[in-house]
């Protein structure tokens, strides 16, 4: 299986990119900004497309879309590394940061470098990634994998030995002075947000899905819960106005709750069901939808969206579907 969404997930939610801390060039490179990519990764904010080039990955800060490189699903230390190099141009494009294409790269590879010696202290580098060797060298001689190097500031002057090595690879000749785009992650749909062809469909066959809100339900219910939390209020007024300026004279709303395979089946499908009517009660209660529009019901585990043999894919089959068809 190539390699796809849940992947870039995985890496970019690895512990590990907690103990980054360090600057190139005006580029902060720590954990709490890999942790904002992954929440636009999973939400959409940042595509994710495979790939068919072996080795090699790319972010578009035009599309905000990364390309994974060809590998197989799960990916090993160093294409998740790879990975990696990419998100952090997704960081330097989500905080406008301005520097030099070179220099961009460069602080790509030194991200890449450190996190392959924090997860491995003697990393296997495949033949052909010199430049990788290089920033694994830099990344030591500035001791950015330990205590020492953390908060570290390092200058353009500082990687000049690896931008000049870039040099040499003939994907870099001539951006020495292109200042690198940087222009924000632009606002689209996140991925509770579905419209045509929603994977989420719920109702008869022949209906289409003209549009759907999908919520975690980490946001709406506690553990083993189908009575609504607190803050959950607030996303589920977020749905009712999305929905309601789409909502078409013929249309009914389609509430349905998923789980994730932890539990009995029929037990799960029930809990999954009981979700789905407390987000219905609310939206009667709260007089944001008409309780004749309203079809709740529960899937329980048999829909999933992602693999549910990790905790990232139970966390993101666990959500309750709000479509209007």
């Amino acid at each position: 299986m190539p390699l796809g969404q849940m992947d870039v997930l995985t890496a970019v939610g690895d512990s590990v990119l907690n103990k980054m801390d360090f600057s190139v060039d005006g580029l902060h490179i720590r954990g709490e900004a890999y942790r904002k990519i992954f929440e636009l990764i999973r939400d959409d904010q940042i595509l994710v497309e495979t790939g068919d080039d072996e080795g090699l990955a790319s972010y578009d800060s035009d599309t905000d879309t990364l390309t994974t490189q060809k590998a197989d699903s799960p990916p090993d230390l160093f294409n998740r590394s790879i990975l990696i190099h990419e998100c952090t141009h997704a960081i330097k494009d989500m905080e406008y940061v301005q520097m030099t294409a070179k220099a961009n790269e460069s602080a790509a590879y030194l991200a890449q470098a450190v996190y392959l010696l924090l997860s491995n202290s003697n990393p296997t580098i495949p033949a052909g990634w010199g430049v990788v060797k290089m920033a694994i060298g830099l990344a030591k001689q500035f001791k950015l994998d330990s205590d020492p190097g953390s908060g570290l500031r390092i200058s353009y002057e500082q990687i000049v030995p690896l931008v000049r090595r870039l040099d040499e690879h003939p994907g870099y000749h001539s951006e020495q002075a292109r200042i690198a785009l940087a222009n924000g992650i632009s606002a689209k749909a996140p991925k509770h947000l579905r419209v045509e062809g929603s994977p989420d469909r719920i109702g008869p066959s022949t209906a289409t899905a003209t549009i759907g809100f999908r919520v975690p339900n980490e946001e709406l219910f506690g553990f083993d819960s189908f009575r609504l939390k607190p803050g959950a209020e607030q996303r589920l007024r977020e749905a009712a106005a999305y929905i309601k300026q789409r909502l078409q004279p013929d249309h009914k709303i389609y509430i349905t709750g998923h789980t994730d395979n932890v539990g009995g089946g029929g037990y799960n499908k029930r809990l999954s069901r009981q979700r789905a009517q407390a987000v219905a009660d609310f939206f009667v209660r709260e007089k944001l939808f008409d309780a004749s529009l309203l079809r709740p019901g529960g899937d329980g585990e048999d829909h999933p969206v992602a693999d549910n043999g990790t905790p990232e894919g139970r966390a993101l089959n666990r959500r309750v579907v709000i479509e209007a068809m």
